[in-house]
C-alpha cells in the first residue's frame, strides 16, 4: 500500500523585495503631494509655459500627426487589452489578478479627486488639468508590468527590452497630450509621479504578502504498515 505525501509550495516573502517598492511608493506619492501643493498655490511651476510653447511648435509636423495615435497609450481602449494579455502570460499575476484590476480604476479616481482638488486649468478650456488622467493610467500599467516581469523568469535582455518599451510608452503618452495642447508640462510629471506611486503600492502589498500556491499531492513509494 502506498500514501500520497502533501508538498506545499510556498513563496517567501523576500524583505528586500518589499522594501524596494515601499521605498518607491512613499517617493512617488510624496512627491506628488508636494507637487500638488505646490501647483495649487503657485499654478505654472517654472518652465512650463518655455516648454509647452516650444513643443507646440512641432504642431503641423509628422511628431503631430503621430501624436493624435500615441495618444491612445493612456486609453482604456489600448490599456483593458493589455493587461488582459499580461494577464494572460503572466502566472504570477493571475493569481493576485484582482489586485492589478483595481489598481487601474484606483488610480483614476485619485486623479480625478486632485483635479477638483488642486484646480489647476488646460492650456485651453477650463477643465483641470493637474494631474493629465492619460499619463496616470500608463504609468500605472507599465508599472505593474514591470513588477509583474520581475516575478517570472525572463532573461536579462528581455527585462531591458520590456523596461524601454515601459519608458517609450510613458513618454510618448505624455508628448501627445502636451503637443495635442491638452496638458502642462507639469500635468504630465504629476500623472506619472501619481501613477508609478500607486502601482508601486500595489506591488508592495503584493510582494509583503506572498500567495501559497495549491498543495501538491506526491506519491511515494513506501508501504505504510497500518497498526501493529
Amino acid at each position: 500500500m502506498t500514501a500520497g505525501s502533501v508538498e506545499y509550495n510556498v513563496k517567501a516573502m523576500d524583505p528586500t523585495t518589499v522594501a524596494r517598492w515601499r521605498a518607491l511608493t512613499l517617493v512617488m506619492l510624496g512627491a506628488f503631494l508636494g507637487m500638488s501643493v505646490v501647483v495649487y498655490t503657485f499654478g505654472l511651476l517654472p518652465g512650463d509655459g518655455s516648454l509647452h510653447q516650444e513643443i507646440l511648435e512641432a504642431r503641423g509636423t509628422p511628431a503631430h500627426a503621430l501624436a493624435r495615435w500615441l495618444n491612445y497609450g493612456g486609453r482604456w481602449v489600448v490599456l483593458a487589452p493589455a493587461l488582459l494579455g499580461l494577464l494572460v502570460w503572466s502566472r504570477s499575476a493571475r493569481r493576485r489578478w484582482w489586485l492589478w484590476c483595481a489598481v487601474m480604476p484606483v488610480s483614476g479616481g485619485l486623479e480625478q479627486l486632485f483635479k477638483f482638488l488642486v484646480g489647476r486649468p488646460r492650456p485651453r478650456g477650463f477643465n483641470w488639468g493637474f494631474p493629465s488622467g492619460h499619463v496616470t493610467a500608463a504609468t500605472t500599467f507599465v508599472v505593474v508590468m514591470l513588477y509583474v516581469v520581475s516575478q517570472e523568469r525572463l532573461s536579462r535582455v528581455g527585462r531591458i527590452v520590456v523596461l524601454v518599451i515601459s519608458v517609450a510608452m510613458v513618454a510618448s503618452v505624455g508628448f501627445a497630450r502636451v503637443i495635442l495642447n491638452a496638458h502642462w508640462p507639469s500635468d504630465v510629471l504629476g500623472g506619472v509621479l501619481l501613477g508609478a506611486g500607486c502601482a508601486a503600492g500595489a506591488a508592495w502589498w503584493d510582494a509583503a504578502h506572498p500567495a501559497d500556491e495549491l498543495p501538491r499531492v506526491r506519491q511515494v513509494d513506501d508501504p505504510v504498515r497500518i497498526g501493529g
